[in-house]
């Protein structure tokens, strides 16, 4: 598939400290975060040159909420060895943005409660009134909200591509079979090198 700049959003998901950094919660529970720490290293060239291309960058935030924890939610996270509320506390530390990721003018903005970062935003809206019907999904994680955000995106019946050289994961074995299933069902598996050498062409 190929969609003009102007009608693609790129979509930067949950690309914080407390899932990057060495010092972060995520690190802190025992993950290992050199892939994500990599990958917000190589992000600001990609995101450049998707701007000077046309695009739109939307950057997506996880923010854990005390009053929007379920008890499902509370169980969920009790299985997984930890508190709803350490990654990514409202406000905290671990929820700004890592290190060298700093947004530009015209870039847009969404805090999101939940892995998809169309559940409870205004994201679709945001999208229709740009109007751009194509996004490209970058970030982390492969096999939770950067797939959360994918299938509901694919659902909602935009175009979707991802760029699987600007994916990341704490899990391994668990990214690698969501990428290979995203890009069999939902979306168009690609690279950032072929992504750009198709807006070259398009300029």
């Amino acid at each position: 598939m190929e969609y003009p700049p102007l009608r693609t959003a790129v979509l930067v998901i949950d690309m914080q400290k407390d899932f990057c950094s060495p010092t972060g919660a995520m690190a802190a529970l025992g993950a290992d975060v050199r892939v994500n720490a990599e990958l917000a290293g190589r992000l600001p060239d990609f995101l450049d040159r998707a701007r000077a291309a046309g695009c739109l960058v939307a950057w997506v935030r996880q923010a854990a909420h005390e009053q929007l924890v379920s008890p499902a939610r509370q169980a969920r996270a009790e299985a997984m060895g930890r508190s709803p509320l350490s990654v990514c506390a409202a406000g905290s530390w671990g929820a700004e943005l890592a290190d060298g990721l700093v947004p530009a003018a015209g870039d847009c903005h969404l805090e999101k409660t939940r892995y998809s970062a169309f559940v409870g935003t205004p994201l679709h809206n945001l999208l229709r009134a740009r109007g751009r019907d194509h996004v490209v999904v970058v970030g982390t994680a492969a096999n939770v909200c950067v797939d959360s955000t994918i299938r509901d995106a694919y659902m909602a019946d935009l175009a979707v591509t991802m760029p699987t050289d600007l994916v990341g994961w704490t899990r391994a074995d668990l990214a690698d079979a969501a990428i290979r299933n995203l890009g069999f069902y939902f979306c168009e598996a690609t690279t950032s090198a072929e992504l750009v050498a198709g807006w070259s062409r398009e300029a």
